[in-house]
């Protein structure tokens, strides 16, 4: 890291993988110059110590407190609000950069221990709880094979906020029912919206809570809400943790995950290979299918191990006739190297973050734009 910074810059390490940087006043230091100065030690702390296939992997989330130069401005607060810009930088997912400003340090430090019901109450009645879009590719043709649905909360103060922050908090207030059917329905009215923009997505995933798999009227609400959509179930794909699968002793639980999939919903088991689902469950549950976890694909092209494990799910996968999606993936080598072993669907930051719902159709242009038409092989073709 030292040799992507001046003479003048410190840095100190604060525990076993936490380094503090202290940038020396610059002339001028916006926010895409530290930015770019932010990406350069990111790629240093990335970088292999070797090419061995069994090296370790490190990712590094970076929190920056953009100092404005006020005089009132101490060494702890500035380092209390670069803490809060990378927890939330860390909270957003793999190498993430997140920049703060002073003045956002006191609205970093969580939800309001006052009264966090009221406010989740009110962020999921007001609008600030939206879904945002993943896309998901077919390996086969690069073509966008659906999007996952996920929950993002555009608080007034501190942004827009993950799932991690806030679903705890829903849970606590019993509000898990209000979330979903807000995430169901702009999910289905998503799929409406790029119908009539020109692409038809084949499906949209969902997630459902285990408290939301107990609710005996699920299957009612959304038989109902596809009816109102005027869509066919199977584009609507209920995605369940594998955890639910492995530890749920709750029979109302695999009867209303049966009574979505005789309705024609499609199952996708989340997360699988942390839970320990039986291949029993994956029957019992209807899975139709599995989503491998990001830990099994992170490094896949460079770690003989993970391709052999994943190299086993994929044939286990197949001779239970199930569907595969890789997710986690964030490099054109893991993209590559799971297309060889047969994964035939894959969803990660490599290809896109999530993004709100005005930004998915002009994303699907970008990306339509970029796929070529497949070469005439036909025997005497030009």
């Amino acid at each position: 890291m030292n040799a992507c910074l001046r003479r003048r810059d410190r840095v100190f390490r604060l525990d076993d993988a936490t380094f503090g940087i202290v940038l020396s006043p610059p002339r001028s230091m916006t926010p895409e110059a530290v930015c770019k100065l932010a990406a350069r030690l990111q790629g240093e702390a990335q970088r292999p110590a070797s090419a061995a296939p069994d090296t370790p992997r490190f990712t590094a989330a970076i929190g920056i407190c953009l100092s404005v130069g006020g005089f009132g401005e101490r060494g702890a607060g500035l380092s209390s609000v670069a803490t809060a810009a990378l927890r939330d930088a860390v909270a957003f997912g793999p190498s993430a950069i997140r920049v703060h400003r002073p003045e956002s340090g006191p609205s970093t430090q969580g939800i309001r221990p006052a009264r966090p019901r009221d406010e989740i109450a009110q962020a999921l009645n007001g609008g600030e709880i939206t879904a945002w879009y993943q896309p998901q590719l077919c390996t086969d043709t690069g073509r966008v094979s659906g999007f996952e649905a996920l929950a993002r909360w555009h608080h007034p103060q501190r942004g827009v906020l993950l799932p991690g922050t806030f679903l705890p908090h829903i849970e606590k207030a019993g509000l898990t029912g209000t979330l979903q059917a807000i995430m169901l329905r702009e999910a289905l009215e998503a799929l409406g919206r790029w119908q009539e923009a020109g692409f038809t997505i084949p499906g949209v995933g969902v997630n459902f809570s285990p408290t939301d798999l107990r609710d005996p009227a699920l299957a009612d609400t959304v038989a109902w809400e596809l009816d109102r959509h005027d869509l066919a179930p199977s584009r609507l794909k209920i995605e369940i943790l594998e955890t639910v699968v492995s530890t749920s002793p709750d029979d109302e639980t695999a009867r209303n995950i049966r009574r979505l999939s005789d309705l024609g919903c499609r199952i996708d088991l989340d997360d699988f290979g942390t839970g320990h689902a039986s291949i029993s469950s994956l029957k019992r549950f209807s899975i139709d299918r599995l989503k491998i976890d990001r830990s099994f694909v992170r490094g896949i092209d460079t770690d003989p191990r993970q391709q052999r494990m994943v190299a086993a799910i994929l044939t286990m996968a197949e001779q239970l006739e199930l569907e595969t999606l890789a997710e986690g993936v964030e490099t054109a080598g893991e993209h590559s190297l799971l297309a060889q072993l047969g994964c035939a669907h894959v969803q990660g930051f490599g290809i896109a973050r999530p993004m709100p719902p005005e930004a998915t159709l002009p994303w699907l242009r970008t990306h339509t734009g970029k796929l070529q038409a497949p070469p005439d092989l036909r025997k005497g073709a030009v």
